[in-house]
């Protein structure tokens, strides 16, 4: 009997082992799963460039370099620097590959007298190279020599600004060369009232000509003095500069911000077009024009223009087919130049689709287009253009097929101030069109204007209309003699110019859409479709028509003839409101929501289009009502203000209202009847996992302990 039970004992224990060796294994392959999202994020990163190089010639054949270790190591430490130099025009090659320490100067020897060395430097960390430096130049000559071991002259021209009730801003001009060897950083003194100076700043720590003073108090005096510091030391003290904050101190006006977006497209064999959009900030001053670089190759930049005036765009002409040129633009104000824009290069050659395209939002409600034409067309003319608006990255809606003339303008009206439209074009010809240009956009807002010497008039061959909304409502109701019955509501918007007709689409099962009628030629908004095969499903979508073009299609409506008649579907009334809450599929979240006219099925997010998509049972028209937090799905523009999202219902855009609050945004999103689908677009779904795998890792930690406790006691009894 003993050896029976001692026997099923250890058969429990055995099992009991096998199930714990089991959540071992589970419990391992979470770890390794967590870990490697941790570590997913926290991987390091090449470091960021380096600062403040200098270079001078100390003899007629030697130029001594200086820089600064970049600011961000990228979670590394540098390892060594790779140095370049180049002697004008040549290209740059590699003086050093890896000086292999973290020494950050360096001397050149054997230069050749006379010549003009350019340099820049890289930092290298574990992970790799840093983007270079920016570029220092010497030329050494038959007199250059060493310079003298003393401390700098002081700095000149300190002021003091209060720009705020708690803070105050310091700036000064680098001191002039004594013959000593450069500036390297700054020590700042301060003294309160009429009190003694104390230091504020011991060793600034780069060559930064300003420094800010916070935390004070309003309405007390501050006085400042400032030192310049080379590798001898600190020399004399600049002049003194005193403020005092008050409640109504506010910042002086600065520089502006760069230009943004800054492309350069080749728009024919000899010009290159530029186009900009206009610094985020103006500096506090009005933008007076704009500063145009450009350099041929691996030449050194040069200025093509030094005020282009109060323009978005430029055309420079007279080049070489088939050279490269690189421009760069800079922003002016009272204050003076901005720190450059982006890059662009372009190549003067032949162009088989429209160039240049530019978007300027010229009023709250209206965005004037504006491109070049093709070079190359081999001897087709063009008739129009196609417009074209992006409302993904994988899709283009039409706002018109064709302007029907050659003009390269084309204004679009009728937007939505504050919302980012974004626009390509493409040249028509008898029969087809070409690719499309490339994309350009632009955001009306409420003090949106033409730039100086326009007007946001559209020009004499386009009026200020634009193609008429979408129909709503479209239903389809199957009668018999086998045939459909369709029936609509005219679009909210005309676009400016009567309705004429209606333009009708048609496909049966999973074939594509066809041209049923293309136009009706009356307002009605009816139509029956006659001549069918029973039991076979057709869809339509309806399209209305003014003097501009066609626009938008409505809803899909489908249905599917019997022989017998079917009897049209009474008018239904929208259900009441109904209320729940649903999890959202790939998330830790559920979303509360009210729908009326529907049943909400699913609601799923998907990192890759950065979308909420929400299955639903559409029973007639409604309106869905969902707050989204913004941890799970957000629209922001780039430097971070909100932006809107795109809504879709059915894969046709829908109207929303919207309400914001700091922890979520709520959308009130109307839809058609039988609709199956809401799609909300913004820039960012969170990803998959977060505090689940937290959890999933604790239960198992928690799973461990009490198996390994159970273990303890199983073998215990075992004896």
């Amino acid at each position: 009997m003993l050896s029976n039970v001692h026997n099923n004992h250890s058969l429990i224990v055995k099992r009991f082992n096998l199930r714990l060796l089991l959540g071992f294994v589970i419990l391992a392959a979470i770890i390794i799963f967590l870990t490697g999202q941790v570590f997913a994020q926290t991987l390091p990163t090449k470091p960021d460039r380096p600062t403040d190089l200098s270079a001078m010639a100390v003899s007629p054949t030697t130029i001594n370099l200086l820089w600064s270790a970049p600011a961000n190591n990228g979670g590394s430490p540098i390892t060594g620097y790779k140095i370049e130099v180049k002697i004008i025009p040549a290209d740059y090659t590699t003086l050093v590959s890896n000086t292999g320490n973290t020494t950050t100067k360096y001397t050149h020897s054997n230069v050749i007298t006379g010549k003009n060395y350019v340099y820049r430097v890289s930092a290298i960390n574990a992970i790799g190279t840093s983007d270079p430096s920016g570029e220092a130049i010497a030329s050494p000559t038959s007199t250059s020599a060493p310079p003298a071991n003393i401390p700098p002259n002081p700095p000149t021209g300190l002021t003091a600004t209060a720009i705020s009730p708690t803070m105050i801003k310091l700036v000064w001009t680098e001191p002039t060369s004594n013959g000593g060897w450069p500036t390297t950083s700054y020590k700042v003194e301060r003294k309160v009232g009429t009190g003694t100076y104390s230091i504020l700043a011991a060793n600034t720590g780069n060559k930064t000509t300003t420094y800010y003073d916070a935390g004070l108090t309003t309405g007390t005096a501050y006085t400042y003095k400032v030192s310049a510091i080379n590798s001898i030391g600190a020399g004399s003290t600049s002049n003194e500069a005193t403020a005092t904050p008050t409640p109504a101190s506010a910042p002086p006006a600065t520089i502006p911000g760069f230009p943004t977006g800054l492309t350069a497209a080749a728009a024919s064999t000899t010009q290159v077009s530029l186009s900009w959009g206009s610094p985020s900030s103006n500096g506090g001053a009005p933008i007076t024009g704009y500063k145009i670089e450009a350099k041929n190759g691996t030449s050194i930049y040069s200025v093509l223009t030094a005020n282009a005036g109060n323009v978005t765009s430029y055309m420079h002409s007279g080049l070489k087919t088939g050279t490269t040129y690189t421009y760069r633009v800079s922003a002016i104000n009272s204050v003076g130049p901005s720190t450059p824009s982006n890059e662009a290069s372009a190549t003067p050659a032949k162009t088989t689709t429209p160039t240049g395209l530019t978007a300027i939002a010229v009023s709250p409600t209206q965005i004037s287009l504006s491109w070049f034409a093709p070079t190359e067309t081999y001897t087709q003319t063009i008739s129009g253009y196609k417009v074209e608006r992006k409302l993904n990255s994988n899709t283009f809606i039409t706002i018109v097929d064709s302007t029907g003339t050659r003009a390269t303008t084309y204004s679009v009206s009728g937007l939505e101030t504050g919302k980012t439209y974004t626009f390509v074009v493409s040249a028509c010809f008898t029969g087809a069109c070409s690719n499309p240009s490339n994309e350009a956009s632009a955001t009306p807002t409420p003090t949106s204007a033409p730039p100086p010497g326009q007007t946001s008039s559209p020009p004499p061959n386009q009026s200020t209309n634009s193609p008429p909304g979408p129909p709503t409502g479209l239903a389809a109701i199957a009668g018999s003699p086998p045939k459909v019955s369709l029936s609509w509501s005219a679009p909210s918007s005309n676009g400016g110019s009567a309705i004429t007709g209606y333009k009708i689409e048609m496909k049966s099962g999973n074939a594509t859409y066809s041209v049923l009628v293309t136009n009706t030629g009356t307002t009605t908004t009816s139509y029956s479709h006659t001549g069918l095969e029973a039991g076979k499903t057709y869809t339509y979508r309806v399209s209305a028509i003014n003097s501009i073009g066609a626009g938008n299609p409505s809803n899909e409506a489908t249905a599917t003839p019997a022989v017998a008649e079917v009897p049209p579907a009474p008018t239904q009334t929208p259900s009441a409101p109904s209320s729940g809450r649903i999890s959202v599929e790939n998330t830790e979240f559920s979303i509360r929501y009210d729908v009326s006219g529907a049943k909400i099925l699913s609601m799923q997010a998907d990192q890759l289009t950065n979308s909420l998509s929400i299955k639903m049972e559409s029973t007639s028209s409604g309106v869905l009502t969902v707050p989204l937090p913004r941890t799970l799905i957000d629209a922001k523009k780039a430097q971070g203000d909100d932006d809107v999202f795109y809504v879709l219902a059915d894969k046709n855009e829908t109207k929303f209202t919207e309400t914001k609050k700091t922890i979520s945004r709520t959308l009130e999103i109307s839809f058609p009847s039988g609709t199956k689908e809401i799609t909300i677009y913004g820039t960012h779904v969170i990803p998959e996992f977060g505090a689940v795998a937290s959890l999933v890792l604790v239960a198992g930690i928690a799973f461990l302990i009490f198996a390994a406790t159970m273990t303890r006691r199983l073998q215990f009894f075992s004896y």
